[in-house]
């Protein structure tokens, strides 16, 4: 009702203006006659802009039957949405929220560097699976959401691409190395007491420090990775434990390391243990 009242007053206003500009009149030297002509011709044009007005009354009626029309087209939409997911829009917007979350988390994860990443490559399959998770909601078919989807899949990739960046280094096995000289190699890690982490990180190979052979490849790592831990001096597997949760957990721990732990009281700095 507002807007047909503002539209029926702009119309008035712009016909009596372009008129005004138009034609002057000169009421006292006006006969009769002539003032009855130019009555009836502004009643002709008044009549007309009434026509004109009702016509476009009509419009903007039929218009507004089409907008609510569509508008509850939309509302149905959204009624099956709500119904096939079971929830309603506050379940909606929560949807919303946790994508947002999820966004917020990625963005934060790609933000570290690639060492880091490589230490949390497990935060990035959690974050992966939490993503999984909701793409099976039927929220997830708007097109708002599928984009939202998107953009932290991409994140959660880009992360573990960069992550990838930081994989160890390999060291190949010539004749006449033992783990002390190559850990003694300035561009291993200049240190032959650390012989023990690349004894620790490739036990799948090494069966005995002792014995190593020419053409066998090693990882040399520079950085943790995903459950794992670098022993320091002075530490045990309890303190360990309690580093990394519950130092009740150390016996998790000596379970997951007994191929190259024979005493759960005895460790040495550098070797790297398996959390679990």
């Amino acid at each position: 009702m507002r807007f047909k009242t503002i539209f029926t007053v702009l119309l008035l206003v712009s016909l009596f203006a372009v008129s005004g500009v138009a034609q002057t009149y000169n009421y006292e030297e006006m006969t009769q006659e002539q003032y009855n002509a130019y009555l009836a011709e502004w009643q002709q044009r008044l009549e007309a802009a009434q026509t004109g007005i009702d016509q476009e009354n009509a419009a903007i009626d039929e218009l507004n039957k089409e907008l609510d029309a569509l508008q509850a087209d939309i509302d149905g939409t959204w009624d099956g949405l709500y119904a096939a997911a079971s929830s309603d829009e506050a379940g909606y917007n929560s949807y919303g929220s946790s994508l947002d979350q999820l966004k917020n988390e990625a963005s934060t994860m790609l933000s570290q560097s690639p060492e880091e990443l490589y230490s949390k490559m497990n935060e990035i399959d959690d974050l992966q699976a939490k993503l999984d998770a909701v793409k099976n909601d039927p929220y997830s078919a708007t097109a708002a959401n599928t984009q939202a989807i998107n953009n932290v899949q991409s994140l959660i990739d880009q992360a573990r691409e960069k992550g990838k960046a930081a994989i160890p280094p390999s060291y190949t096995v010539v004749r006449g190395d033992y783990l002390w000289k190559i850990a003694a190699k300035e561009d291993i890690y200049n240190n032959a007491f650390a012989w023990i982490r690349i004894y620790s990180s490739n036990t799948e190979q090494i069966k005995n420090p002792d014995l190593i052979y020419a053409d066998q490849v090693f990882s040399i790592p520079r950085v943790t990775g995903p459950n794992e831990h670098l022993v320091e001096q002075g530490e045990s597997l309890f303190s360990i434990a309690n580093k990394h949760g519950s130092p009740f957990t150390w016996q998790k721990i000596y379970e997951a390391n007994k191929s190259m732990l024979s005493d759960p009281n005895v460790i040495y700095p550098f070797q790297v243990l398996k959390l679990q």
